[in-house]
């Protein structure tokens, strides 16, 4: 659990070092909500500057624009299926509320199936911690990888997952009360800090394959003498 708070000052350190460039690259990434066309892939630039950042690398707009171009498509697949699972939520909770819903029904039930799909939309919420950030990582490429992978990474780490949601959570509240954060540094530090995070959680699974990797190859070297 403490590894969290590492992490999360850790990238915020990465995120200092490269302080300029990621200001000027939420400042592009904002701007380019107004197209809405472009803001997706926009994200998607900007999280390959920041998992740059996170690996301690210096940046520049040749990789924000890289990740803009390479990820287009990928960036607006994953923004249709938030928008498929926030919409089918909040449809949801409306059309089982009493005084809405086209027939009877308790408060109990009212109220337990409006807390199941608020669930859900909040769950939803903490995973889109990975996605991303596990695509920029990962060999394969696929989208749907990118969301098993972020589903194994939250699964199999709840409590750093939910406390790095909560952090976030501050700085995104924070931002909200003074607005002009969300334009200058708030996307850009989501972007390094969750590349941060997916990188520290992959770790154990490299070493593993790097302990394999080592172990094939001292068997090869035996099997030859």
């Amino acid at each position: 659990m403490k590894n969290v708070f590492r992490v999360f000052w850790e990238a915020l350190k990465d995120f200092w070092d490269e302080l300029f460039l990621l200001l000027l690259m939420n400042i592009v990434t904002a701007l380019l909500l107004f197209p809405i066309i472009t803001f997706p892939p926009a994200l998607a630039g900007l999280w390959n500057a920041g998992n740059l950042a996170a690996k301690g690398m210096s940046i520049s707009w040749r990789d924000y624009f890289e990740g803009f171009r390479r990820y287009f498509f990928k960036a607006w697949g994953l923004a249709l299926l938030n928008i498929l699972v926030y919409a089918t939520a909040i449809t949801n909770v409306r059309f089982y509320t009493q005084g809405i819903a086209p027939f009877e029904i308790s408060d109990t039930a009212s109220t337990w199936i409006g807390g199941f799909f608020t669930a859900v939309a909040v769950l939803w919420t903490m995973l889109q911690l990975y996605p991303m950030a596990a695509l920029l990582e990962q060999k394969d490429q696929r989208l749907r990888v990118a969301l098993r992978n972020s589903v194994v990474l939250f699964v199999g780490n709840p409590g750093f997952s939910i406390v790095l949601f909560i952090l976030l959570l501050l700085i995104a509240a924070i931002s909200t009360f003074f607005a002009a954060p969300w334009a200058l540094i708030t996307l850009a530090i989501f972007s390094v800090v969750c590349n941060k995070a997916v990188r520290h959680l992959l770790e154990p699974h490299r070493e593993r394959i790097r302990a394999e990797a080592e172990e094939e190859k001292e068997q090869s070297s035996e099997d030859e003498s």
